[in-house]
């Protein structure tokens, strides 16, 4: 469309400037854009997904270990309920893998919901690893040799998960407001199918509809 207008022997001229071939250009490389935004977000969602099941798995691995080092000393049997309760629903709690907002969902639609419950599980494990990691630090003596599972190294990795499930969670709303924006671009008011259909119109109404020009415009796809 902006390339046949813009090869018009007589310049184009719309009442609406925006709809000139070369305002026109301009709008058409802000949707590219758009479309580059939303790509890279989403390739970047997809990463960090990738990033986060690696911290979950790291995690439940530790937890049994843990478990395994208190149950490990008779002195410590009266943790050893908690520790091991706690690391039940730890390892217990499988969240399905999240997937990114689809183009033009709603809040509170069914795909919103079951990635918003998904989210959730990732935050109750951060919560009953946090809970663990507290129990530990009250048992004296607790002073593991393995590095992985010492409170210090626990403590990070609580953390760095809880850090990660808030980043998750910003970067899905960057998404969602993303894609809106790149809808609106599209169908919204004044967006691409608008205006479109109005550079045909304003063809049509320049060159007159049994014109070359109108003839080359009006069969493009909107």
């Amino acid at each position: 469309m902006q390339a046949a207008t813009a090869a018009f022997a007589t310049p184009f001229a719309p009442a609406d400037s925006t709809l000139t071939p070369t305002n026109f250009d301009t709008f058409l490389n802000g949707i590219d854009t758009l479309n580059t935004d939303v790509a890279g977000l989403l390739t970047q969602y997809s990463t960090e997904v990738d990033v986060r099941e690696l911290m979950v798995k790291d995690l439940k691995a530790r937890t049994l270990r843990v478990v395994s080092y208190v149950e490990s000393n008779a002195a410590w049997e009266k943790y050893a309920r908690v520790i091991k309760k706690l690391a039940d629903k730890i390892r217990g709690n499988r969240p399905r893998k999240p997937v990114a907002p689809a183009p033009g969902e709603t809040p509170g639609s069914t795909a919103a919901k079951a990635r918003n419950t998904g989210e959730q599980s990732f935050s109750e494990i951060a919560e009953n690893f946090e809970q663990l990691v507290d129990a530990i630090s009250g048992i004296s003596g607790y002073t593991p040799p393995a590095a992985e599972i010492t409170v210090a190294s626990l403590t990070t990795l609580a953390t760095d998960f809880s850090a990660k499930n808030k980043a998750m969670a910003s970067l899905d709303r960057q998404i969602t407001l993303k894609q809106k924006e790149r809808l609106a671009a599209y169908d919204g008011p004044s967006g691409l199918k608008e205006k479109m259909l109005a550079i045909k119109t304003a063809v049509r109404a320049q060159y007159g509809a049994e014109s070359a020009a109108y003839a080359a415009v009006k069969g493009i796809k909107v």
